[in-house]
């Protein structure tokens, strides 16, 4: 019986998965890799066997490959079934023919799918990455699609981590396809599209901690619509299979509800790691205050210090961080009186690597204390017994040295000790788990740490308990990572430095799908923008930071801004002061009108609200002019739609420095209540047009009749 033939009459049940695959889609299914008990890879596919059956049920297909060519006695077995409702479920289970031989990795279903001009691809990393061209993605962007491997690089597609999801989507006018990896073990795991041949090929490499088989189905699924449609899907599994934790509503942090606008700067140095440790206009802490005392009057609304460079360690030198330079008391000084203005302070740190040298300071150095404490037992290792580390970790870097294994005792009691003094002084947020993306968890093979020896969902329970310990240290101190929290770390990381300029490296658009699935949850913040000018010409988008905080402040997240000397916002961070800064009175405007906002008739929707799917909104456009893929033509006015109780609404926010108007089309005609800052009226009908002052926010409250 040909396999193929009878996998495509069940994947033809499915309309969308009929409409990107055909019956040439099915030759490469899998790819299986081990490892031997020395630690070699292995890799084996279709064409490894020499031998395959296939039994058909009502609404099932089993295939059994058998006869490998390179390990005999090495088996794989898929079963492929299809509901009533025309999904598809994808198992595989895939045995090494010798007990000194383990499964690694198994990247499966490997679909070719089909592609159209109109075709569009969603990936889950970077809070979510719009593509329309693949081909030229892998030509020019610098984040391409590829395998997870030790040590991870912290820019992949990679779950738990920088991709916050396990579910990524295809779709065009015509159909959609979500391929969503339903996995409650939250093993780790890459999700991911790869051009091959003119055509399209999902990547689900899945890690299956030493285990023959993937933790869940991989569900295969129709939908009509957009990314939101295909988000939709996600989100009811996710609440449906209880992994989420309590939400925002029933203990909202008092900072979070205060909305502050975050300024983010270092305290020594000029806008870029490699800028020296020299004590800048900044330091001591309080001399800021000034400074803050005028963005607390420009835009009537409090802020959030987030400081750079504050260590009495060294910058970015993690795990140690405290005490902090200076000391305690100098710190507690401004802390206590940014409390006085009802304003609040967060740090940054570094996450739970290892760092032998300072690449920034040289006279810090860790390599004593590396062997007064043993700690080469408590580092991540790889699977040929290797310890290096990728993240932040080169000579032009910001250290050398290691990651350590979460799943150590020593790395959690490290972690806590370390927090512990950032809470006992009343700071609000630490960002600790900088260089751990999403909050990610690094690759561990170690056979001496007393979990599985190969990476597997073992090491986002580790996370996960480090994380509870953690945050019993931090008391109310509120604890985040860089980028967005992955699913499993949502429960801690409630305020996280979000990265959606890295859509743009990963050569798409940027879209709100980490606001859509989790902002009931968790929130973060438009981020420092490290390395944006890598990714954007910003010389020939001067209204780009503008653009930005518009589009985060729609998606629910606080407005960040970051700091250079004279109190000036700069483009981003890792940007020398000396470079010329961004016109400053757009951005100060839209951020006094948007807090506004925020404050009063937004609150209920952008603090503690659902986004749902928005409807059809038209506006001019403007070009963002990247550096890694053809210049995307986006709008200028922002939209998002959120549900509170009731309560509807679009939430729309003009970038533009002239009024703007756009048109908002509903399904059916409703009851339509616009709020402007030029007043408020009420209409019913089902399409409407809407003028937005400049650098403004419109309300439209919809019932419907």
């Amino acid at each position: 019986m040909d396999y193929k033939l009878e996998l495509e009459k069940l994947v033809c049940r499915s309309n969308a998965v009929a409409h990107f695959c055909d019956k040439y889609s099915f030759d490469d299914l899998f790819t299986v890799q081990m490892r031997d008990f020395i630690g070699n890879p292995y890799s084996y596919t279709v064409e490894s066997f020499s031998e395959n059956s296939c039994e058909t049920g009502e609404n099932s297909v089993t295939i059994t490959f058998s006869g490998c060519n390179d390990l005999p006695g090495t088996e794989v077995v898929i079963f492929v079934s299809c509901d009533d409702n025309g999904t598809l479920l994808w198992d595989i289970k895939a045995t090494p023919g010798r007990d000194y031989f383990k499964t690694e990795w198994i990247d499966f279903p490997r679909l070719e799918l089909r592609k159209n001009s109109d075709t569009k691809f969603l990936i889950p990393n970077a809070e979510g990455t719009l593509i329309t061209d693949l081909e030229e993605r892998e030509r020019r962007a610098p984040f391409k699609c590829k395998y997870a491997e030790y040590p991870l690089t912290g820019i992949d597609s990679f779950y738990p981590g920088p991709a916050a999801a396990q579910f990524e989507a295809v779709y065009d006018d015509a159909a959609g396809l979500y391929i969503g990896c339903h996995d409650i073990s939250d093993a780790p795991k890459v999700v991911d599209f790869l051009p091959v041949n003119g055509r399209v090929r999902t990547v689900l490499q899945q890690f299956t901690g030493g285990e023959n088989s993937i933790s869940g189905t991989v569900q295969l699924r129709t939908f009509k619509g957009n990314w939101q449609d295909a988000a939709e899907i996600y989100r009811k599994w996710m609440e449906s299979a209880g992994v989420m934790p309590e939400k925002l509503t029933d203990a909202m942090p008092q900072v979070l509800d205060a909305s502050p606008v975050i300024l983010a700067y270092p305290v020594k140095g000029f806008g870029i790691d490699a800028g020296g440790l020299v004590p800048n206009e900044y330091y001591p802490y309080s001399n800021a205050l000034p400074v803050i005392d005028k963005f607390n009057e420009k835009w009537d609304n409090p802020v959030m210090a987030l400081l750079m460079h504050w260590e009495g360690t060294a910058p970015w030198a993690p795990p140690f961080i405290w005490p902090p330079s200076g000391g305690e008391e100098l710190l507690k000084e401004f802390v206590d009186a940014m409390h006085e203005r009802d304003n609040s302070v967060g740090l940054y740190a570094s996450g739970i690597a290892w760092t032998h040298k300072s690449m920034i300071d040289p006279d810090y150095s860790l390599e004593k204390r590396f062997e007064e404490e043993n700690v080469a037992d408590e580092i991540c290792i790889g699977p040929r017994g290797e310890a290096w580390s990728r993240v932040c970790n080169h000579p032009r870097g910001q250290r050398l040295g290691f990651d350590l294994c979460p799943a150590r005792k020593y790395t959690s009691d490290v972690v806590s000790a370390e927090i512990r003094g950032a809470s006992g002084i009343g700071v609000d947020y630490l960002q600790y788990f900088d260089q751990n993306q999403g909050c990610t968890s690094p690759l561990c093979y170690s056979k001496r740490h007393g979990h599985p020896d190969t990476p597997g969902s073992w090491q986002t329970r580790a996370m996960q308990k480090l994380l509870d310990n953690a945050q019993q240290a931090a008391g109310k101190t509120l604890i985040g990572c860089e980028n967005a929290a992955a699913q499993p770390y949502v429960k801690v990381c409630k305020l996280n430095d979000l990265r959606n300029h890295l859509a743009w490296s990963t050569g798409g658009v940027p879209v709100a799908l980490y606001s859509y699935l989790y902002h009931e949850y968790t929130s973060g913040f438009s981020g420092n923008g490290v390395w944006l000018h890598g990714a954007i010409d910003l010389e020939a988008t001067p209204f780009f930071c503008v653009w930005n905080l518009a589009w985060n402040f729609v998606s629910g997240n606080l407005l960040s801004v970051v700091l250079k000397d004279k109190g000036d916002i700069h483009w981003n961070w890792c940007q020398l002061w000396s470079d010329p800064a961004p016109e400053q009175e757009p951005i100060i405007t839209l951020i006094k009108n948007l807090s506004k906002w925020r404050r009063n008739e937004m609150k209920k929707y952008l603090v503690s609200g659902r986004m749902t799917k928005c409807p059809e909104v038209t506006s001019q456009s403007c070009t963002i002019c990247t550096k890694h893929q053809t210049p995307p033509s986006v709008p200028v006015v922002h939209a998002a739609a959120w549900q509170n109780g009731s309560g509807k609404a679009v939430i729309l926010a003009n970038s533009a420095s002239s009024s703007s108007v756009c048109t908002v089309k509903f399904d059916t005609a409703c009851e339509i209540i616009i709020t402007t800052a030029d007043g408020k009226e009420t209409v019913t009908a089902q399409t409407v047009d809407v003028a937005i002052p400049r650098l403004d926010a419109a309300l439209i409250e919809v019932k419907e009749l």
